[in-house]
């Protein structure tokens, strides 16, 4: 009788405390964070930044930090948003290190809980189209 009474207490203590989440705290991007997804297979692109809910097949996920070049070797990207900082791509066209020697075009990655899609028109895994791309958010 004892233990049935303690069991049953136990179980409505685990039931109180799971019933009650604990909220979320988003923490700073000091050095930013941003999830994101690799795509292949593209869909047909009309800007180089969609805001569809797919940019082709996922074939990744990782994160992108803002301390750090990445070498672009998939035709696009999807970055999600953060809620308290918008952001920025930066993308080098022709280099593989992140360097003056190229050109570049800038993303504007905004404020959100979406996912925005920047093509980056790799197809060959990076062998032949060079391309590298940095982060920064504020």
């Amino acid at each position: 009788m004892a233990s049935s009474i303690a069991m049953l207490a136990a179980m409505l203590y685990a039931s109180t405390a799971l019933s009650h989440p604990q909220p979320i705290i988003e923490a700073s991007l000091s050095p930013a964070n941003l999830a994101m997804t690799w795509y292949q297979a593209p869909l047909a692109f009309s800007e180089s930044v969609s805001t569809e809910t797919t940019c082709g097949w996922a074939v990744s996920t990782g994160q992108l930090n803002t301390t750090q070049c990445y070498v672009l070797r998939t035709y696009a990207l999807g970055l999600h948003q953060n809620e308290q900082h918008s952001c920025a791509l930066k993308v080098w066209d022709g280099v593989s290190d992140c360097s003056g020697n190229g050109s570049w075009t800038m993303h504007a990655i905004p404020g959100g809980r979406g996912t925005n899609c920047v093509e980056t028109g790799v197809l060959d895994g990076g062998n032949f189209q060079h391309k590298s791309c940095v982060l920064t958010c504020s």
